[in-house]
């Protein structure tokens, strides 16, 4: 390739990957408002839609039951999520490394699967349907329970970076006045991780709130928002109502970025060059009761999964307990859902392919420098929206802009294409922010000695660049695949016969009653994701080792 060639790629990058940011990101949004403002017949009426909806004798009990269960789900998240991380960095509890690996198990699951998991041990068939006390698991208790267990792990892993990072000299010099540990833990630790407390809980809130898996499977008669939508779109037809009920969800998932972001402006540093790091003391009442925490935690966790598991092996539950793989057998042996798994393969790889490729472009012009100042602001506005806008809202509108006849790109509509486009918009932020932080790390000079030798930005991003984020690549790569395999909420309106990912094929088994097909699904949905972070941890160890020149020089 002649220079001017690379000249003209390196010109022609931003602009392709602003202008792929806006037809993924920005178009589907606008289309979606747009649709909430006009009639069945395509005429502008302004806010008429949102009067029309009001006027829904259910919506006061919907948006009541969407705040009220996040509510309590986020109090409930963050009450066992700040201990539980306290434990991991604050204590000398042994097995960190179990607890940490038992606590991500979550995360490689779909949401519906802990909803089966409490319906096989509180349902009305339940082994510890009396723990209930005559109350039913399907409605808020099922709702909450299970939501608790799906956003724990965001919970835990956000408040962790909160704990990990502080200065041992502070608590040497509480130590020194005297003051006791309970002075200490209110007056020095809390505040120092006030905006990891805030930040969690910001995202907790959303995950519960936009959450459609959850009350689909465990919900009962409770309606909320998440549901309601599918329910005007899917139900009723009423692709209006349904915008507007997407615009509705998308309120409190944009004030509670604000405020995330409002608290990150406001934390200062708590741990500079000369800070100390803490290394806690042994306390053998403080580390028992945290140990004994953890523990009930941990058993929690892998109870509900396993009883999942257990759900998904026998035959005919509560009446036929024989242990078997007779729902992985029907399943493997319907053509619909084993294509509903393979698909789920093929949007997973090619989203982390893809959306790699994508991020670490994006990455890399926003961290080096090397555009116009105007198309890297943009490209950083763009790639930050994603975080703010759920999962529904954002398949509902590809389907009002990608749906649309006018639109050039109307021939991508119910492919997998498109699909894998939705699923990489998703998750873009969280991978983003992640190259990002793993180029800053990497000095300036080594532009200006690439400079010196005239090597362009795209042959240093090849040769320096790269090779550096080469462990972040692969947890890159690792996020967007188990988030790609587990996610429902974004490809809900998506899919046809041909494309229907195993995620939606759970939700569409339960609505059928076919528990024990649809928990084995998720069950074999979640053995994927282990075995690809299995993968993943082997490959990020192996590049790691391979890049001699992180070693110290002997």
């Amino acid at each position: 390739m002649t220079s001017t060639s690379t000249r003209r790629l390196a010109q022609a990058l931003p602009i392709g990957l602003i202008a792929l940011l806006l037809a993924t990101i920005v178009g589907p949004i606008a289309a979606l408002l747009l649709k909430s403002l006009m009639d069945r017949q395509g005429q502008f009426i302004g806010l008429g839609n949102f009067a029309r909806y009001v006027a829904e004798p259910g919506l006061s009990v919907a948006i009541w039951n969407s705040v009220s269960l996040s509510s309590v789900s986020t109090i409930l998240t963050i009450a066992i999520a700040f201990p539980y991380a306290y434990a991991l960095h604050r204590s000398q509890i042994p097995a960190k490394g179990l607890f940490r690996v038992i606590m991500l198990v979550p995360l490689l699951a779909p949401s519906m699967l802990p909803a089966f998991g409490m319906i096989y041990l509180f349902g009305n068939q339940g082994v510890l349907k009396s723990w209930l006390m005559g109350h039913a698991i399907y409605g808020s208790i099922g709702i909450v329970s299970a939501s608790v267990f799906h956003a724990l792990p965001h919970a835990v892993l956000i408040l962790s970076a909160g704990l990990a990072s502080g200065d041992q000299r502070i608590y040497e010099a509480a130590r020194a006045l005297k003051a006791s540990p309970l002075k200490t833990f209110t007056n020095v630790t809390l505040p120092s991780c006030q905006y990891a407390i805030i930040s969690a809980a910001c995202v907790v809130f959303v995950i519960v709130f936009t959450d459609f898996g959850i009350p689909t499977v465990i919900g009962g008669s409770i309606n909320v928002l998440a549901t309601d939508i599918y329910k005007q779109v899917i139900g009723r037809f009423d692709f209006e109502l349904g915008a507007v009920v997407g615009m509705l969800l998308l309120i409190p998932a944009l004030v509670a970025y604000l405020v995330d972001v409002m608290a990150r402006r406001n934390q200062r540093a708590t741990f500079s060059g000369r800070s100390v790091p803490v290394e806690p003391g042994a306390s053998r009442g403080r580390d028992a009761a945290l140990l004994g925490f953890v523990v009930v935690v941990g058993i929690c966790i892998l109870g509900i999964i396993g009883m999942a598991l257990f759900g998904s092996l026998v035959r005919f539950w509560p009446y036929n307990l024989t242990l078997g793989l007779h729902h992985y057998e029907k399943a493997m042996s319907d053509p619909d859902e084993l294509r509903s798994l393979v698909n789920s393969l093929v949007l997973a790889s090619s989203t982390a392919i893809a959306g790699t490729l994508l991020v670490v472009l994006s990455g890399w012009m926003v961290s080096r420098k090397v555009f116009a100042a105007g198309m890297t602001q943009t490209l950083q506005a763009l790639a930050m929206v994603p975080v703010a806008v759920p999962g529904l809202v954002l398949g509902l509108g590809y389907v009002f802009f990608f749906n649309n006849p006018a639109n050039p790109l109307h021939i991508l509509q119910g492919s997998m294409i498109l699909l894998v486009l939705c699923t990489i918009a998703h998750f873009y932020t969280v991978p983003h922010l992640m190259a990002v932080g793993g180029l800053v790390k990497l000095d300036r000079e080594t532009d200006l000695a690439a400079q010196a030798l005239r090597s362009g930005p795209v042959a240093t991003g090849r040769r320096i660049h790269i090779p550096v984020l080469g462990p972040t690549l692969v947890d890159i790569a690792g996020y967007l695949f188990v988030n790609a395999m587990t996610t429902v909420s974004a490809l809900m309106f998506l899919f046809n016969a041909q494309t229907r990912v195993a995620a939606v094929a759970v939700v569409n088994m339960t609505e059928g009653s076919r528990f024990g097909q649809a928990t084995a699904l998720a069950v074999l949905v979640m053995a994927v994701c282990l075995l690809a972070t299995a993968l993943q941890m082997m490959a990020r160890t192996l590049i790691v080792r391979r890049q001699t020149w992180r070693r110290p020089a002997s």
